[in-house]
């Protein structure tokens, strides 16, 4: 996989997490200064991204993303794992949904004619958008806690 972001004539853009490690970013800049036609390169360990700026006119672009591709494969490895289906982001995203799915079918039971089949339907469904209203409080505590200080 490749970590060019932004690639014009004469500039790449390299950004990974990994390179927000200042020993690995000054790694990279060391290997890929040997590359010829690379004129200067910064690097920002803060946003985990290296600029580099080239001769264009020396080599064509896509050649140079192949050399920097295969110099980054060298020194920073194989690309990540892709994130896990429960990370923190995708469980509040789901629970996000399945909050308003049930708010929704909450408000839905209410148009049931029989009345005991009505008031099953919305409590229960109440109930689970109860359950999800409380998982979102304790992911978000923190926020609140600073919000209501």
């Amino acid at each position: 996989m490749s970590r060019i972001i932004s690639s014009v004539p004469g500039r790449i853009r390299l950004r990974d997490k990994i390179l927000r490690d200042p020993i690995k970013l000054n790694e990279l800049k060391k290997a890929l200064s040997q590359i010829a036609v690379i004129t200067s390169l910064q690097g920002n360990a803060r946003t985990g991204s290296l600029l580099l700026y080239f001769d264009r006119n020396s080599i064509a672009l896509s050649t140079m993303e192949a050399n920097i591709d295969s110099t980054v494969e060298q020194i920073i490895g194989q690309a990540p794992k892709p994130q896990f289906l429960l990370s923190k982001k995708n469980f509040t995203r789901y629970n996000k949904m399945a909050m308003l799915a049930s708010l929704g079918a909450s408000l839905i039971a209410l148009r049931i004619e029989r009345r005991k089949s009505r008031i099953r339907w919305h409590q229960l469904t109440g109930y689970l958008f109860i359950a999800n209203l409380g998982v979102h409080l304790f992911f978000y505590r923190r926020a609140l806690r600073r919000t209501f200080r």
